[in-house]
Order: C-alpha cells, then sequence, then structure tokens
C-alpha cells in the first residue's frame, strides 16, 4: 500500500481542512513529520489508521473523540484518504459519530459515524461499499491486514514498538499468517486432523460392533466362542440322533392310527345305510297309492276326445246366439243414423245458395288490398328513412360527444402536466425527507440496541453487585478467622515457654528468675501451619474481592457508558422528531413509495400524449361536421317519404283502417264458402256411406240366424256320441272322470317320483351288501387307546425337535458370530493401518509431538528465519556488530505452543537472552529492523502482503548520535529500495539531515500542515 493524498478535515487539532499529497514527495520517499509537541505529528498517522479501519493507531482515542475544539459547528469532522495497492487506486471517506447543528431551530444533533469506499479508474470513481462495517471487512480483503496487524507491521505507533518484538509465538503466527498467507498449512492440519479423527471413530465403531457380536451369544473373547462350538458339537449330534429316533416311532403309530381310523369308518358307513333304508321302505305305502292314481288317470284318458267335442259343440252355439244379438243392434242403429243423414242432407243443399253472394264480396276485398299494399310499400320506405334520421342523428351525436371527451381530455391532460411539473419540482425535498428519516430510523434503532444492552448490563452488574458482597462478606469472615488463630498461636507460644520453665531458670523473654504467673494456654492447640493456611485463604478471598470490585467497576463505567449513549441518542431524537419507530418506518416507506411515484413521471410523454391529443381534436372536429351534413340530407328525404305515405292514406275510403284487417276480412270470407262448398259434400257422402251401412247389416243378420241353426245340429251329435263313450267306462258319471283325469305335468312327476323311489331302493340294498362283505369277521377297533398312544408319541417328538432346534440355533448364532468378527479384526485392520499414518502425521502437523511445533508454525517458523536474516543485518549494522536476532529453538513449558517466540544474541557476551532484555534504544532499533526485514521478505514472496510503505512515530529520540546515524542510514537504503517511509520525530538532527518534510505547525485556533516537496514548498 502507498499513499496518495490524506485530507483531515476538523480532525485533531486540525480546525479546517488540511491535506497531505504524498506525490509532492516523489515516487518512494523518506520524509519526515516534524512539529513542536501536541501539534498534531500522530494525529496525521491517527487520521490514515481511522480512514482505514475507523480506530486511531493508539486506539486509546476513539473516532468521536477526534473533533477539534476549533473547529466550526458547521465544519464536519471528516478524513479521506487515497491510495495505491498494485494497479489499482482506492479512496476510503469516513465520519465519526460527532455533534452538528440542527437544520432547524437551535441546538445540536448527533450524526453517526458513515464510511464510504470507492475504486478510483480514469477519475471516476466506483462505489465499493458505504457503511462503516463493509468498508472495514473491504479493507481487510484489500489490505490483507487488520487493524492490530496494520499497527504492529505498517505502523509504529508512540510507545508501541515493543509490541510486534516482544508478541508471544500465538500472536505472531496470527500476524505472519496473515502477511504471508499460508492459511493453506492450517487448512492440512485440520484436514490431517479430521481424518485421523473419522479414523478413530470408526475404529471405536468396530471395537464396539466386536464387543456386541460376542455379547450376543453372551460370550467375552474369541477363545470362549471356540470353545462354546467345541462344546456344543456332540451336544447336537445327540439331539439330532434322538429327534430321528422319536420320529420313527411316531410315523408307525401314525399309520396304526389311519387304518383303525378307516375301519371304525366301515363301522359308522354301515349303520347310516341301514339306517336310510329303513327310512325309505317306511315311504312304500304312499308310492303305492299314487301307483293307483295313476292307472285310474291312464283309463280317464279314453273319454278325453269325446268330451272335448261336445264342450266345443256347446262354446260355438252359445257364441252363435250372442251373434245373432249383435248383429240386431247394429241394424237398428244404421237405420237411425239414415234417417240423420238425409235431414243433413237437405239442409246442407239450401245453405249452399249464398256461394255467389260471397265471391262477390271477395272481388271487391281484393281492390282495397291492393291500396293498402300500395301504402304499406311507401309505409316501409317512411320507415327505412325514418332509420336513416336516427342512425344519421345517433352519428352527429356520438360525433360531438367525441370531440367534447377529446377537449375533456385535452384540458385534463394539461392540468395533469402542470400538477407533474409541480409534483416533480418537490422531488429533492422528498429524498431529503427520506434521508433524514432514515437517519431517525437508524437512531431509533441505535437508541432501542443501547436500552436492551443497558438492560442486560444492569443485570450482569446486579448480579456481580451480590458476588462482590459475598466476596467482601468472605474477605472479612476470612480475616477475622486468620487474626483469631494468628492470637491464639501467638498466645500459646508463651504458654509452651512457661511449660518448659522450672522454678530459678531463667526467663528466655524477661530473664527473671522467679515465675509468679506463668503464661496458660488458650483453647485447642493451633499450629503455624494452620496459621499460615488461614492467611493464604485469606488472601485468595482478599483478590477473589478485588476481581469482583474489579469487574463491578468495570460494569459500572459501561452501564453509565450505555446510559450516556441511551441519553444522547433520546436527546437527538428530542431534538428532531420524538416520533415512534413504526410510525418512522411507516413514513419511510411511504416516502419511497412517493419518491418511486414521482421518479416514474415522464414530462416528455406527457407532452407527447398532449400533441396527440390535440391532432385527435382536430380530426373529431371534421368528423363532427361531416356528420352534420349527413343528417341534413336524412331530414329531406324523410320528410318526403312522410308526403307520400298521407297522399296514399287519404285515397282509401273503405272502413278498413290497416291491411291487416282487408286480409282477415277476405280471409273469413274465403272460409266461409269452403265450408259451404265442404258442407254440402259431406252431407251427401254421409248419405251414401249410411245406406251402403243398412244393406249390409240386414245381410248379416240373416247370416247369424243360419249359422245358429247349423251348431245346434252339431251339439246334438256331439252329446249322443259322448254319453255312449261314458257308458263304455267304470265311471258312472262326469264328476268321477273329472276327478280321474290328470293333465301332462301331472303324468310326468308322477313318473318321475315313482322310478326315483324304485331306483334308491336297489341301491341302498347293493351299498349293504358291499359293506357286510367287507366287514365280515371283524370287531370295531379301539380309537381312544390308539390316540392316547399318537399323542403321547407326538409330544415325545415335539420336546426332541425343540431341544435340537435350540442347540441348532446356538450353533449358527456361534458361527454367524465367528463369520462376522472374521469381517470385522478384517476391516480393523486397514484402519489401524490407516491411523498409523494419518493419527502420526496429525500428531506431527498439528504439533503434539517433539518441540510442540505445529505444520503452519514450523512453515512460519522458516519464514521468520528469512525475516531475521534481513533484520539482523540491518540491526547488527544499527549496533556496530553487538546483536543479531534469533529464533527461540528451546520447547515452552508446559503445553505451550512454541517456535515463533525471538531471541537475541549479545556479540559481546555469545549468548543468547530474552528480547525483553533490551534497553529502549535498544528495543526500538530491533523493532525497527525487525518491521524492515519482514517488509523485505513479504515483498518478496509471490502472494504475500504488500508492504511497501512503514510509518514511525518517535523512538529516534533514544538513540545516541552514533545509532541515530546509523538508523537514518538504514531508512535511506531500505527508501532506495522502492519504500515509503514516512518519520514522526522531535530529533533535530532528522530534520537538518531530511530535505522531505511535512512540517506541522500550532497555533491558537488550531494546526496547519506544509509539504516540503522536491521543488518547493507545497501547501
Amino acid at each position: 500500500m502507498k499513499p496518495i493524498k490524506l485530507i483531515l478535515q476538523a480532525f485533531g487539532p486540525f480546525s479546517g481542512q488540511e491535506q497531505v499529497d504524498f506525490t509532492k514527495l516523489g515516487a518512494s520517499p523518506l520524509f519526515l513529520i516534524n512539529g513542536p509537541t501536541g501539534s498534531g505529528k500522530s494525529s496525521i498517522l491517527d487520521a490514515i489508521c481511522f480512514a482505514l479501519y475507523g480506530e486511531t493507531t493508539g486506539s486509546e482515542r476513539t473516532g468521536d473523540q477526534m473533533r477539534c475544539d476549533h473547529a466550526e459547528p458547521d465544519t464536519l469532522t471528516e478524513v479521506s484518504f487515497e491510495f495505491s495497492l498494485g494497479s489499482k487506486v482506492y479512496k476510503v471517506v469516513r465520519t465519526p459519530d460527532q455533534e452538528v447543528p440542527k437544520k432547524r431551530g437551535d441546538g445540536t444533533t448527533k450524526k453517526t459515524h458513515t464510511a464510504s469506499l470507492y475504486l478510483v479508474s480514469n477519475g471516476e470513481e466506483q462505489l465499493m461499499a458505504s457503511r462503516p462495517t463493509a468498508v472495514s471487512k473491504e479493507m481487510l480483503s484489500i489490505i490483507g491486514l487488520d487493524v492490530k496487524q496494520f499497527r504492529q507491521v505498517m505502523v509504529l505507533p508512540q510507545g508501541k514498538f515493543r509490541e510486534l518484538l516482544t508478541a508471544n509465538s500465538k500472536e505472531r503466527e496470527q500476524i505472519f499468517g496473515q502477511l504471508f498467507q499460508t492459511h493453506i498449512y492450517t487448512q492440512i492440519e485440520k484436514a490431517l486432523f479430521d481424518r485421523a479423527a473419522g479414523i478413530r471413530k470408526e475404529k471405536d465403531e468396530f471395537d464396539n460392533q466386536i464387543k456386541g457380536a460376542l455379547d450376543v451369544v453372551s460370550v467375552n473373547s474369541e477363545e470362549e466362542l471356540q470353545a462354546e462350538k467345541a462344546r456344543l458339537a456332540p451336544i447336537l449330534s445327540g439331539s439330532d440322533q434322538q429327534y430321528q429316533n422319536a420320529q420313527k416311532q411316531l410315523d408307525h403309530t401314525k399309520q396304526q392310527h389311519s387304518a383303525a381310523l378307516e375301519l371304525s369308518h366301515q363301522f359308522a358307513q354301515k349303520a347310516k345305510l341301514d339306517a336310510e333304508l329303513k327310512e325309505h321302505l317306511a315311504k312304500r305305502e304312499g308310492i303305492d297309492k299314487l301307483r293307483l292314481q295313476k292307472q285310474q288317470a291312464q283309463k280317464a284318458m279314453q273319454l278325453d276326445r269325446p268330451y272335448d267335442q261336445m264342450k266345443s259343440a256347446e262354446k260355438q252355439c252359445e257364441t252363435a246366439r250372442n251373434s245373432i244379438k249383435d248383429k240386431s243392434l247394429l241394424l237398428e242403429q244404421a237405420q237411425q243414423q239414415l234417417k240423420d243423414a238425409e235431414s243433413a242432407y237437405q239442409a246442407a243443399e239450401k245453405n249452399s245458395e249464398q256461394v255467389s253472394e260471397l265471391n262477390q264480396q271477395l272481388f271487391q276485398l281484393e281492390s282495397v288490398g291492393k291500396k293498402f299494399a300500395a301504402l304499406n310499400e311507401q309505409q316501409k320506405l317512411l320507415e327505412s328513412a325514418n332509420q336513416a334520421f336516427v342512425a344519421a342523428t345517433s352519428h352527429h351525436q356520438k360525433s360531438e360527444q367525441t370531440f367534447k371527451h377529446l377537449d375533456t381530455q385535452l384540458q385534463a391532460k394539461r392540468t395533469e402536466r402542470e400538477q407533474a411539473q409541480q409534483q416533480s419540482a418537490t422531488l429533492d425535498g422528498k429524498r431529503l425527507s427520506l434521508t433524514n428519516t432514515i437517519e431517525l430510523i437508524d437512531l431509533r434503532l441505535k437508541h432501542q440496541q443501547l436500552i436492551q444492552r443497558q438492560n442486560a448490563e444492569l443485570q450482569r452488574f446486579q448480579q456481580v453487585e451480590k458476588q462482590y458482597q459475598a466476596a467482601q462478606e468472605q474477605t472479612n469472615l476470612a480475616r477475622q478467622t486468620a487474626d483469631k488463630l494468628e492470637f491464639v498461636w501467638h498466645s500459646n507460644q508463651a504458654a509452651e515457654l512457661a511449660a518448659r520453665l522450672t522454678e530459678g531458670d531463667s526467663c528466655p523473654v524477661c530473664g527473671s528468675h522467679t515465675h509468679p504467673q506463668l503464661a496458660q494456654f488458650m483453647g485447642d492447640a493451633v499450629t503455624k501451619d494452620q496459621v499460615q493456611q488461614a492467611r493464604e485463604y485469606q488472601q485468595q478471598q482478599t483478590n477473589r474481592e478485588l476481581e469482583q470490585a474489579s469487574l463491578r467497576q468495570k460494569l459500572e463505567s459501561d452501564l453509565q457508558y450505555l446510559q450516556q449513549e441511551a441519553v444522547q441518542v433520546e436527546a437527538s431524537l428530542q431534538q428532531k422528531e420524538a416520533t415512534d419507530l413504526e410510525t418512522l418506518q411507516q413514513r419511510k416507506l411511504s416516502l419511497e413509495n412517493e419518491i418511486q411515484r414521482l421518479s416514474a413521471i415522464d414530462l416528455v410523454a406527457l407532452e407527447d400524449q398532449l400533441r396527440q391529443l390535440e391532432i385527435k381534436l382536430v380530426q373529431a372536429q371534421q368528423e363532427h361536421d361531416a356528420q352534420g351534413q349527413n343528417l341534413e340530407k336524412a331530414r329531406r328525404e324523410l320528410t318526403e317519404a312522410e308526403t307520400k305515405v298521407a297522399s296514399l292514406q287519404s285515397d282509401i275510403t273503405s272502413d278498413f283502417t290497416h291491411v291487416d284487417q282487408v286480409r282477415q276480412k277476405y280471409s273469413s270470407v274465403q272460409k266461409q264458402i269452403q265450408s259451404l262448398t265442404l258442407a254440402e259434400q259431406q252431407a251427401r257422402t254421409r248419405l251414401s256411406e249410411m245406406q251402403n251401412l243398412v244393406a249390409s247389416s240386414q245381410s248379416a243378420h240373416i247370416s247369424a240366424k243360419e249359422q245358429l241353426q247349423s251348431w245346434t245340429t252339431e251339439l246334438e251329435r256331439a252329446q249322443a256320441q259322448w254319453e255312449h263313450a261314458l257308458a263304455q267306462t267304470d265311471f258312472h258319471d262326469v264328476d268321477a272322470y273329472l276327478k280321474a283325469k290328470w293333465d301332462e305335468a301331472q303324468h310326468t312327476a308322477a313318473d318321475g317320483r315313482l322310478r326315483q323311489f324304485d331306483e334308491l331302493l336297489a341301491t341302498l340294498k347293493g351299498r349293504i351288501d358291499n359293506v357286510a362283505q367287507a366287514l365280515e369277521g371283524k370287531e370295531p377297533p379301539n380309537l381312544a387307546s390308539i390316540e392316547s398312544e399318537l399323542a403321547g408319541k407326538q409330544k415325545v417328538v415335539s420336546g426332541a425337535f425343540d431341544m435340537l432346534a435350540s442347540h441348532r440355533s446356538r450353533m449358527d448364532s456361534l458361527v454367524q458370530v465367528e463369520q462376522k468378527l472374521a469381517r470385522l479384526y478384517e476391516k480393523n485392520v486397514e484402519l489401524e493401518k490407516a491411523y498409523q499414518v494419518y493419527g502420526t502425521l496429525s500428531d506431527i502437523a498439528n504439533g503434539r509431538t517433539g518441540a510442540k511445533v505445529s505444520l503452519h508454525r514450523f512453515v512460519l517458523g522458516v519464514l521468520l528465519d528469512d525475516v531475521l536474516i534481513q533484520a539482523s543485518l540491518r540491526l547488527r549494522v544499527m549496533t556496530k556488530g553487538r546483536y543479531e536476532l534469533r529464533r527461540k529453538e528451546d520447547r515452552a513449558k508446559g503445553n505451550a505452543g512454541s517456535g515463533l517466540d525471538l531471541m537475541v544474541e549479545d556479540g559481546y557476551t555469545g549468548k543468547l537472552r530474552d528480547v525483553a532484555t533490551l534497553s529502549g534504544g535498544e528495543s526500538f532499533m530491533a523493532a525497527l529492523a525487525l518491521a524492515l526485514g519482514l517488509s523485505d521478505v513479504v515483498q518478496s514472496y509471490s502472494g504475500g502482503i504488500r508492504l511497501d510503505t512503514l510509518f514511525i512515530d518517535e523512538g529516534f529520540g533514544s538513540l545516541d548520535p552514533e545509532s541515530l546515524e546509523l538508523a537514518i542510514q538504514t531508512l535511506i537504503d531500505l527508501q532506495q529500495g522502492g519504500r515509503t517511509i514516512g518519520i514522526i520525530s522531535h530529533v533535530s538532527e532528522l530534520k537538518e539531515q531530511m530535505a522531505l518534510r511535512v512540517d506541522v505547525s500550532s497555533s491558537r485556533t488550531g494546526s496547519k500542515i506544509k509539504v516540503l516537496g522536491n521543488q518547493s514548498l507545497v501547501y
């Protein structure tokens, strides 16, 4: 990073705007920042650090504490810093929290911390980040250093130059890792650790699986597993043989049981057949009766023909009698209808005389109809003309409405344009209101966060307060206990001396040879160790009380700070606007919507729309005029049609007023003529039909009488035949014949029933004979005894099978576990081999073996050696060959990490000692040499952080003239290598030797900056 320009305004002691143009000092200058104490030399470095990270170089002062008291109230405290990094140029602008005058009214309001970062390219600034946190993150990404590392590497602040020199291995690891971008090695460490941990976890899981597998079969080791298999093998074989023998005996008993079941079934079958035969024979009486009824029915069949012939003749005679009655009635009806037809025909002939008169009326109606037809045609033309007139009127009105509508639209659009112009003028004001509202929302959110933090800190303070009071009580109690024990111990010391005195001996305390009142023991004996333990406990409680007091004081200070912050923010809110957060957010949303709406207003588009409406209005006026001419033409044609219709209406003098009336009358007369003509024709036809009907009815009546005579003769013959046939049988009358008579269905049913009875009887007798032959000489078996024996054999087989299954299941489980163990042991061997590799690499890479140096720290140790070589070259020159920097290679005590601690080799003594033993001037030279060496090595490594700028604040005053000369020469050599180096010092020799300077002068109204460049004085 190389500085280009720094602009300070109302920052530190600078009341106005001051700037440092580093380009005026040359490409890679070595320059002095010179000025009296308190003038603001260190504030220049503070401004650079604040611009980059929002913190000062010393970290004792915050950004809001850097505002100049001499600055005008409306002058904003602001820092702008432009710098280059490689081929890119960046610019960062920051303002701290500060009080600014209210835009309205008296008083001030608090403006919160702001920051912006720009990428400068060809004079244009492209915004990269616009909030303090985002800018700080971008700075860490761009520069590669956080604020603490920046202070130790690129800026040696006043009184802070020893920090890089005396940092421990852990702190130096963080700095060097960031500078040399060696995070890949920490990733390797983590990857090896994760891999080893994963293998270790898998191995533990396999061990658990092995133990779980052995637990399944209730053994503790593989040896017990093999022993259990050997013990179980003969038992399993014996169980199998026992099961086979029991199964054979069971099979033999099953065969006996099956034979007994078959014999028992045969005896039961014979008993069943005997019962069925007995039941069947009980039905024989009904069957014999059925056979007798069938014989009578067969005799009755011989009388069926003469009986049926007699009944048919009786039916035909009855039918003939009924026919004569019907024909007589029809003849009477026909004769009456003939009389009615003759009367109707005479009336129709008389009515037909009106037809000639009605034809004359038709001729007159035809003449009137033609006149109405002409009138109707002209009325249609009138209707058409009227429709044309209505359409023309409608078109004329529509064109007029269109014209008026466009005129209204034009006026509205002109009003809209004027309103849009007025609203667009308010856009800037709305944006300003939105900015102010966002600031108020930020303040309100900050106030809420402060209140929440204040409440949390208050709860923590109250808790610590209780702990502090408890610690005080414990301390007082411990002090009282220790005092009491010590008093008793001292008192008992005198008693111990007195106990050893005898009369005449000299007292070791007072020297007296007489002892009138010897000291006595007080209470229990107290040892010196007990007193010492009590005092140590008292000291522990005192230390605990001090810790609690310190924590209490810190929390109280933090709480007061939060309360002050909350009060200040609340005051700012009250001064600006005491509005709740929800209302502010609603206002913000409303303003954003309004700004979006106003931004969307397009005045050019409105002007274009206005011109289009004006053109349409002219076109509408032309259309309206054309429609007016069409309306006048339609009005003339309508008047002509109305005149013709009136003329035709006056020519019609009849009583008819409409052609439909003529048509109705004409149709009525026509229907009258047709009705009279049709009635005469129908009456003539009816008369002829009735004459024919009377003749046919007379003929049918004569034929019916002849038919009755014929069937009467046939009935007499059939009765004689029936009586002769009945006399030839044993039936004494007709009823006996009818009772014995069967129809065909009765014959079929009786035949089937008789046949079924005979067949079943023969079948039962045959089956009984077969079973009797099979059972000849045999007795029924004892099934209960055989089944009892079978159940006993089955129980024996079941027990033998259960024992065999139990032993076989146990053996299968043992074999399965044995196979699983073989697979697990094979996999476990692979894991052990892998862990030997990755576990060892992980322990070495993470510093768990040997010198406790991790891989990352080992790599940084090599890089540190390179840095120390370069640093020692410069330190040896500045100390005239006395000191060189060395890396401490001894292992640190305990588990602390080591490998990056520094030692100094004293050429005068030839011994190594800690860098902390160097004097102030020696420490400054060592820190300077280390910073320069670090800059050289980092620059030489590709991918490292660019350390091409170094600022040194004070420290030269601790050097003697000769050492100062050597240090200056070292810096000159470094500057000639392309580095920018800035020095802050009061040493007059530096001012005399360095022509490039940034002079800072102070006054009662604030400090000023002058830049002395290569050519002339630059302000």
